[in-house]
C-alpha cells in the first residue's frame, strides 16, 4: 500500500454508514463537490461553445459571387445538449465561370470533428481548383482522410455548376442526394450513385452523373440533420422535404429559409444542419445588371455576364467581342481611377433598345488624375468600338455610357 495513504483499522466504519453521523465539514463537502461539478459543466459548455464558433468561422458567410447564378446557405446548429458536429459547405469560384459546389459532414462532435472539417474543408478546395471532374476530386478526397490521425469517416457530395450549358456534373460519398426544384414547383432527387464515405475503405469507386438545370430551378444540398428524426425512416424524412420543398417558390434564399422556419421553429434541430442552394439565373433579352467588385479580377465575371447578355440580345461574334473590349476599358478605368485603395464596387448595365445595345459602366467615386502617358487612351479606344458615348462625372461618381446599333438587327 503506498505510504501516503493510510490504513483503515480493521473494524473501522466508514462516516456516513447507518448508525455513524457525518462530520460537520459534511455540509462543505457537499458543498465543494457541487462546486466541481458546476465548473466542470461549465467547462463542458466552454468547450461546445469554442467547437460552434471554429464551425461558424470556417463556414462563408458571404459566398462567392458567381455570374449567371443566385447562391444561398444556412446553417443551425444543434441542440444545447448535443455537440456540435462536423457539418459544412462550401462554394467554390472556377474557371469558365463555373461553381463547384459542395456539402459534407464528418463522423463525430465537438472539436475534434470541427477540426477535421476544416482539414476537410482546404483540401477539397485544393482539390476543386485543379479543375478535377467530381469523381476524381472524391477519390483524392478520400486517400486525404485516409491519411489523417485517427478513424476518420465523413459524407461529402461534389459537384460542378456551368451556367452557361445548364448542367451540374456531381459525385457523391455517401452523401444523401441533391434535390432539385423546378420552376413548375416539380421536385425529384438526382439520380446518381452514393459511392462510399470518405475514409472506409482504400480504393472506393465514385462515379459522375449529370443533372440538367432549367434557368431558375433550384439545387438544394443538404446534411442528414434535414431529414432525420428519431423514430423515423430516412425514405419518410426524404419523402417529406421532396412534397414540402415543391410548394415553395423555387428561390434559394427562400428555399433555404422556409426549411428551417418549418423544420425548427419551435425547438432546434437534435443534430447540425447545413443547406446549399443554387440556381441559374435565367437569361434576360431585355437587360444586365451586374455589381462588381472594384478589383481586376472582376473584369473576367463582368465579360462572362454581359457576353452571355449579348449574345442573348442578338448581337453578333464580331459586334459581342468589340462591345466587350469597350465594356471592359471602361471597367478598368472606374478600378483604377474611381477609388482608393480598398474595398470599393461598380456596376455594369446594359439594356436593348428598338436593335441597338447600351452600357452603362457607373462608379460612386472620385477619379485620380491618371498616369502620364496613359490619359485618354482607353477612352478613344472606346470611341473606335461604339457608335455613342457619353461621359458624365459628378460628386456622386462617374457615368459611362456606350450605345450602339446591331447589325443583325437592322438585317
Amino acid at each position: 500500500m503506498p505510504a501516503d495513504v493510510p490504513e483503515r483499522e480493521e473494524g473501522a466504519r466508514i462516516a456516513g454508514e447507518e448508525g455513524i453521523p457525518e462530520p460537520a465539514g459534511g455540509d462543505a463537502l457537499i458543498g465543494a463537490t457541487l462546486e466541481g461539478l458546476r465548473r466542470a459543466a461549465e467547462e463542458v459548455e466552454q468547450i461546445a461553445a469554442i467547437a460552434e464558433t471554429l464551425q461558424r468561422s470556417l463556414l462563408s458567410e458571404r459566398l462567392p459571387e458567381i455570374v449567371g447564378m443566385q447562391l444561398a446557405a444556412r446553417y443551425r446548429a444543434g441542440s444545447a445538449d448535443a455537440q456540435v458536429g462536423g457539418d459544412w459547405y462550401d462554394v467554390i469560384a472556377l474557371r469558365g465561370g463555373r461553381a463547384g459546389i459542395a456539402i459534407g459532414d464528418v463522423v463525430g462532435h465537438g472539436i475534434d470533428a470541427a477540426a477535421r472539417m476544416a482539414y476537410l474543408k482546404s483540401a477539397l478546395c485544393a482539390y476543386a481548383l485543379e479543375g478535377l471532374r467530381p469523381s476524381l476530386v472524391l477519390e483524392r478526397m478520400n486517400n486525404f482522410v485516409r491519411e489523417l490521425e485517427g478513424d476518420v469517416m465523413a459524407t461529402l457530395l461534389y459537384g460542378v455548376v456551368d451556367p452557361d450549358e445548364g448542367e451540374l456534373r456531381l459525385a457523391s460519398a455517401g452523401h444523401p442526394p441533391p434535390l432539385l426544384v423546378e420552376t413548375s414547383g416539380r421536385a425529384s432527387y438526382a439520380e446518381g450513385q452514393a459511392g462510399s464515405p470518405l475514409g472506409v475503405v482504400p480504393f472506393p469507386r465514385y462515379e459522375d452523373s449529370i443533372v440538367s438545370i432549367d434557368p431558375g430551378a433550384v439545387v438544394l444540398l443538404y446534411t442528414d440533420g434535414l431529414v432525420e428524426r428519431p423514430a423515423t425512416s430516412l425514405d419518410t424524412g426524404l419523402e417529406w422535404l421532396r412534397g414540402f420543398a415543391s410548394g415553395v417558390p423555387p428561390q434559394p434564399n427562400e428555399l433555404c429559409a422556409a426549411l428551417l422556419d418549418a423544420c425548427f421553429r419551435s425547438t432546434p434541430p437534435r443534430d447540425d444542419v447545413a443547406l446549399l442552394a443554387a440556381s441559374i439565373e435565367p437569361l434576360s433579352v431585355e437587360g444586365v445588371d451586374l455589381t462588381l467588385r472594384a478589383e481586376p479580377e472582376s473584369l473576367a465575371s463582368m465579360r462572362r455576364g454581359v457576353g452571355r447578355w449579348l449574345r442573348g440580345a442578338g448581337a453578333g461574334e464580331t459586334e459581342t467581342y468589340e462591345l466587350l473590349v469597350a465594356c471592359g476599358e471602361a471597367c478598368s478605368n472606374a478600378i483604377a481611377h474611381a477609388y482608393p485603395p480598398g474595398e470599393a464596387s461598380y456596376v455594369v448595365e446594359g439594356r436593348r433598345d428598338d436593335g441597338a445595345v447600351e452600357l452603362r459602366v457607373r462608379d460612386y467615386g472620385e477619379w485620380r488624375d491618371p498616369r502620364a502617358g496613359s490619359q485618354g487612351r482607353g477612352l478613344r479606344l472606346i470611341e473606335k468600338l461604339v457608335d455613342r458615348l457619353e461621359i458624365d462625372r459628378g460628386s456622386a461618381g462617374t457615368v459611362v455610357t456606350m450605345w450602339r446599333r446591331l447589325q443583325e438587327a437592322d438585317a
